[in-house]
């Protein structure tokens, strides 16, 4: 400034030195104010947007009433019948905080019904609605703590967590759901001690409440199965069986990875007059996180976020494809992380090491339940484990093959290691495919991985 100042009296005789002290001091205002507004500016602007973790409210879960289930009543939308995602909608009156509601979209089942695959003469679109509002409560629970809460304890070893918002998410589960169906069975995975061989432990407690016909599982002072209650009057009607785990992947949670999911499955229980064997026939596999409400009913089709899935080969065109004799370089597959024990996660380890060369990509999401709604949703291609829990997999098992893909057994019964038996509940390790893109697929990429995992030894453990 004090160079152009002397340059400008140099050229201009006319200007004093008194006239350059007041254009000194007036473009040094000038200078002076820009710069202060610029540095303003800046921050209006950051002010102005607030952070979004600022707003979050962390509730204290450990203080909850959990006494009162509020009341609830599902009026049917009909304002939503012309639109293309039809709904129900959920009244939730809290009775805490008077006139406070809230509603959510409710997965409407198609009208079309496959008689040949209904197993129970109970009203499924309740059951679905139910578990729905309970996946949708504990979720917001999860939500609010997830990698903001500390480890419970643990189970089987120190991979298998617990915290307190699993325990909580399942108490939440398990009042809306006995309050719509009392007189039913229920089976959480934290009601189940699983410190011990947690294989027998969650094979003993399935197998309680499947051969129980109904009512609620029953543990001893010791934390064993010590039977499950049950027969109270209805021997008539068919019993539903609740399968829930209130958060799949408790290790991702806990590190506040948003793959977790909850997951609850309805078993049919049939009548002790009937001859037919227990069938899921309902789930739900909830991610909080992403907003993916995967839900199945049998016979009526797979629904994310209440749109039906369609099955590949129903958007084909008149012109199809011939079917391939190889798919397994095509495919994503997602390999199973069973914690429960060191051989089946070395079965793990070699399936990665013999796969790896052969398939256009590995991935480890370690939440079965997550990685069974991504295959229904064709995302995955496919999806392996061993030592899979009844919770892990009920209300997969429903989605998937509602979808059009395939649950079948890791092994036959046998023991031949090819397999196209289909599997169950009970069933511990497990290959789920998607439903294949061209006729005369069917069963290909399972065959494709199960050839590979018996030829490097990966089936036993």
């Amino acid at each position: 400034l004090s160079s152009i100042l002397k340059l400008t009296m140099k050229k201009s005789p006319l200007l004093t030195s008194s006239h350059g002290a007041v254009i000194f001091m007036l473009s040094t205002i000038v200078i002076i104010s820009s710069a202060f507004q610029s540095l303003l500016a800046p921050t209006r602007r950051r002010q102005s947007v607030p952070l979004r973790r600022s707003n979050r409210i962390i509730p204290d879960i450990t203080s909850c009433n959990t006494n009162n289930v509020a009341h609830r009543s599902l009026v049917h939308s009909n304002t939503c019948r012309n639109l293309p995602s039809m709904a129900l909608l959920l009244s939730h009156d809290n009775t805490n905080n008077g006139s406070e509601s809230e509603s959510y979209i409710y997965t409407t089942l198609d009208d079309e019904i496959n008689t040949t695959t209904t197993t129970t003469s109970r009203n499924l679109q309740h059951a679905l609605h139910t578990i729905e509002y309970a996946a949708y409560t504990a979720g917001k629970v999860a939500l609010s703590t997830s990698g903001q809460i500390a480890i419970k304890s643990t189970k089987a070893n120190i991979r298998d967590l617990v915290t307190e918002s699993d325990v909580k998410c399942q108490q939440l589960i398990r009042e809306i759901i006995e309050e719509e169906f009392p007189h039913d069975a229920f089976l959480g995975e934290e009601d189940v001690d699983l410190s011990g061989d947690s294989s027998c432990a969650s094979s003993a407690a399935l197998d309680a409440v499947l051969s129980g016909g109904g009512g609620s599982l029953s543990l001893d002072d010791d934390g064993d199965v010590a039977s499950s209650s049950i027969n109270d009057g209805k021997e008539e009607e068919d019993r539903l069986l609740f399968i829930v785990d209130p958060i799949d992947g408790t290790t991702n949670f806990q590190a506040g990875l948003p793959i977790y999911a909850m997951s609850i499955g309805v078993v049919a229980l049939p009548s002790s007059s009937s001859s037919s064997s227990p069938e899921v026939v309902a789930g739900v596999i909830y991610n909080p996180t992403l907003g993916e409400m995967t839900s199945a009913v049998r016979g009526r089709g797979c629904y994310l976020n209440n749109r039906r899935l369609q099955q590949p080969q129903q958007q084909q065109s008149q012109h199809e494809l011939p079917p391939r004799t190889s798919i397994l370089n095509q495919s994503l597959i997602n390999v199973g992380f069973p914690i429960s024990k060191e051989s089946t996660l070395q079965a793990s380890s070699k399936a990665v090491a013999a796969l790896a060369t052969k398939v256009r990509g590995l991935r480890m999401v370690a939440c079965a339940s997550q990685a069974m709604a991504w295959v229904a949703q064709s995302k995955f291609n496919a999806y392996f484990s061993w030592d899979l829990n009844g919770w892990d997999v009920a209300a997969g098992i429903v989605i998937v093959e509602e979808s059009g893909g395939l649950v079948s057994k890791m092994v036959d019964d046998d023991g031949t290691g090819m397999t196209s038996s289909r599997a169950g509940v009970e069933t511990r390790d497990m290959i789920i495919t998607c439903p294949c893109e061209r006729r005369g697929e069917e069963g290909l990429l399972r065959d494709e991985l199960i050839e590979v995992l018996k030829e490097n030894d990966c089936l036993e453990y």
